[in-house]
């Protein structure tokens, strides 16, 4: 495409870092493009691949397997495998995706096993691979939270959460760079707590029910989600989200 305009195949485009990105893309002139497989597209067969990807400048990779478990590692290595294949014959020359920050310190637990089997496949078939690793998203903690009985339970960790839309404005750097680094890593502006974030995010929903922390990984008690001294730090911190998502007005 001419202008400075590129072609961006978003994979995961209808999930909630994809459609960050696709609306990132679009904002700057870019063509943003669907790939999910409620788009017709199916990244484990190949249906309607080609079509995604032909004439495209770069793939952004935001997918998202059935399970978090150690089951997502074979099927990140069968997604990068057939990705890989349509992409070098329909001559893409680079592949951005995402991981997560951790995964070379937190091998007790079985997603980020699966998550270094998805590097490892990306860079062993992909075009052009380049790597963002990012800390869990600030809705994360609110994910997490359990009933149990008159309180809930969160496991209590360090974290250095960040905004969805930091990542996505990352991806689509990595994707339009002239040479860009092959592993970058992001997290937010602040180390927090997980129990702090989580009686945070409740008592900005008005609701005063009990928390408490439960014992999580060992890795992750001793930092292991936490990011290295190169990471770059981005978006709006977690009071600063808690602030947009949940404030005054905020229907629910």
């Amino acid at each position: 495409m001419g202008d400075g305009t590129r072609a961006l195949a978003v994979l995961g485009a209808t999930g909630t870092l994809g459609r960050s990105v696709v609306a990132a893309a679009r904002r700057d002139g870019h063509e943003g493009r669907e790939v999910a497989r409620s788009r017709g597209v199916d990244v484990m067969t190949g249906q309607g691949l080609a079509a995604a990807l032909e004439g495209a400048d770069a793939i952004i990779e935001c997918l998202k397997p059935p399970q978090l478990d150690d089951t997502a590692g074979p099927w990140f290595e069968g997604a990068a495998r057939t990705l890989g294949e349509h992409a070098v014959a329909a001559g893409v020359p680079r592949t951005v995706a995402i991981s997560i920050v951790g995964i070379d310190h937190m091998q007790d637990y079985g997603f980020y096993r699966a998550q270094r089997v998805h590097e490892q496949a990306v860079r062993a078939h992909c075009p052009g691979p380049v790597l963002v690793r990012a800390t869990q998203f600030h809705d994360f903690v609110g994910s997490q939270l359990r009933p149990a009985g008159d309180h809930v339970e969160v496991m209590e960790v360090p974290s250095q959460s960040v905004d969805t839309r930091a990542v996505a404005e990352l991806l689509l750097a990595q994707a339009l760079a002239a040479d860009p680094a092959p592993l970058v890593q992001i997290a937010g502006p602040r180390p927090e707590n997980t129990l702090d974030q989580a009686r945070r995010l409740l008592a900005a929903r008005g609701d005063d029910i009990e928390v408490v922390g439960v014992p999580a990984s060992d890795s992750m008690r001793a930092g292991g989600m936490l990011p290295g001294p190169e990471a770059i730090l981005a978006g709006p911190t977690y009071d600063q989200w808690l602030a947009e998502v949940e404030g005054p007005g905020r229907g629910r």
